[in-house]
């Protein structure tokens, strides 16, 4: 994240030999002519740049087979991000973008740098200018915030597309947002409404770590298919499975050596051959009685009643995420993705002061993109259900007090030893850790991780935990 280096003089030959090589293998041997970037995803906009010029040049492949889309957040000052957007067409070395996204639409604050009005001047003013100019062919937008804050940005019918979160598991950080706690499903199908492109963003790793799947949940999907072939074709057929028909069009994946490429292409192949169809159904089934056997049809159709999101927290807790780590990890064993999500509250509370205000936290921090999106921890030792969660059932509230123990046990930094997380530092300073940090219990099984595709887990600016 962020752009720590500045030019390909820091970037190693052999990391942009590799990267030439995972497209090629995409490109040429696979079809897939999706290539997404951003401005705030370290040196990538740089490194792929080169590479489009380097496999431009020796005729490998034509711009115009690609639809390359690169995402800018937007500034409460139009200057800054035009100068942010003029940076990546410079990276990119690029004539024109294909699709741009407006990246990290998290909070309603964003409204107002995208839509002054007024004679005022704003982001979408300046995009506009590159549309009018050739130098962007369609718009959309990215979000991991609110389904209330994504379908306002959807109703404005100014967009092509919107990059979302939806998956087999969840929403995501809208898991159990929305109307009738559906998440971004309720997105979705106003997507399909206004004939807007669906992106899926990250199938494979906020769709429940698919490339390192619990060993639960790989037992539910074989013998028909491996977890990240499930999660892709689950996505592919989701107009089958949806009452009103939504689309997901495009899926993200991502490879770190072409060999990552190779299941999820025969997936579709399969899928191309209407052979994926009975296998999703299959496993669905499966996965939905899991879900049954070890939360209850009655806990399943209630545990989202009264619960709220951060931005309508007194404390920017996401209560929603707290309940469905809890669904996840005991319905198919997913602690290793939960412990990842869980960690996101671990570093905003680092940062969250709570003398200050919502807004003044928010401003310490600064407000592009993330703003404390998706929230702070919650203390295992405090009374929620006096006002956060006051709209509770009366016969969910000792449920809800168990998920919010079970999840802060099991998913602080300091947790119960597994074979991935023996030597991990307790490195939080984070409340409601104690249940965690003062007992050490072996793993069940089921939720121990069945195998791990990284070929490595650190990134270059920070180690594995993150």
């Amino acid at each position: 994240w962020g752009t720590t280096l500045t030019n390909m003089n820091e970037v190693f030959s052999d990391c942009q030999d590799n990267l030439v090589a995972i497209l090629r293998r995409a490109i040429i041997d696979f079809g897939i002519n999706h290539i997404e970037t951003a401005r705030g995803y370290g040196s990538s906009e740089m490194q792929l740049g080169v590479a489009f010029k380097q496999l431009f040049a020796a005729g490998e492949v034509k711009r115009e087979d690609l639809i390359i889309q690169t995402k800018v957040a937007p500034e409460e000052s139009p200057d800054e991000f035009r100068k942010n957007l003029e940076k990546s067409f410079e990276m990119l070395q690029l004539d024109y973008i294909d699709l741009f996204a407006f990246h990290g639409l998290n909070g309603d604050w964003q409204w107002e740098w995208m839509f002054r009005g007024e004679g005022k001047e704003d982001c979408w003013d300046v995009i506009q200018e590159y549309k009018a100019a050739g130098k962007i062919k369609w718009i959309g937008f990215s979000t991991h915030g609110p389904t209330s804050v994504i379908n306002r940005f959807i109703e404005t019918d100014k967009f092509d597309y919107a990059n979302v979160h939806y998956h087999f598991c969840g929403s995501y950080t809208a898991s159990g947002d929305g109307p009738g706690h559906i998440g971004n499903i309720s997105c979705l199908r106003k997507m399909k409404e206004r004939d807007m492109g669906a992106f899926i963003i990250s199938a494979n790793d906020k769709g429940g770590k698919l490339y390192a799947p619990s060993s639960k949940l790989r037992s539910l999907c074989l013998p028909e298919c491996e977890p990240m072939a499930y999660g892709l074709a689950w996505l592919w057929n989701l107009h089958t499975h949806d009452e009103e028909m939504a689309e997901a069009h495009t899926l993200t994946i991502g490879a770190a050596r072409p060999s990552d490429l190779d299941q999820l292409a025969v997936a579709a192949y399969m899928q191309s051959k209407n052979l994926m169809l009975s296998k999703v159904q299959s496993v669905s089934k499966k996965i939905q009685q899991a879900q049954v056997e070890a939360l209850g049809q009655e806990w399943l159709d209630s545990c989202y009643d009264g619960i709220i999101k951060g931005k309508d927290s007194k404390y920017m807790i996401e209560h929603n995420q707290i309940i469905w780590m809890y669904n996840c990890i005991k319905a198919w064993g997913l602690l290793e993705f939960c412990r990842n999500r869980f960690n996101t509250f671990v570093e905003n509370t680092k940062k969250y002061n709570p003398s200050l205000t919502h807004d003044e936290n928010i401003d310490k921090i600064g407000r592009r993109p993330w703003g404390f999106c998706p929230g702070i921890l919650p203390d295992a030792n405090k009374d929620y259900f006096s006002d956060d969660l006051a709209g509770v059932p009366e016969k969910n509230r000792t449920r809800v007090k168990e998920a919010y123990e079970f999840v802060i046990k099991w998913c602080s930094p300091k947790s119960p030893k597994t074979q991935d997380n023996a030597e991990q530092k307790d490195d939080t300073n984070g409340e409601g850790n104690k249940a965690a940090t003062e007992m050490e219990m072996e793993v069940p099984e089921e939720y121990q991780t069945a195998y791990e595709m990284k070929p490595w887990k650190d990134y270059p600016d920070r180690t594995y935990p993150y």
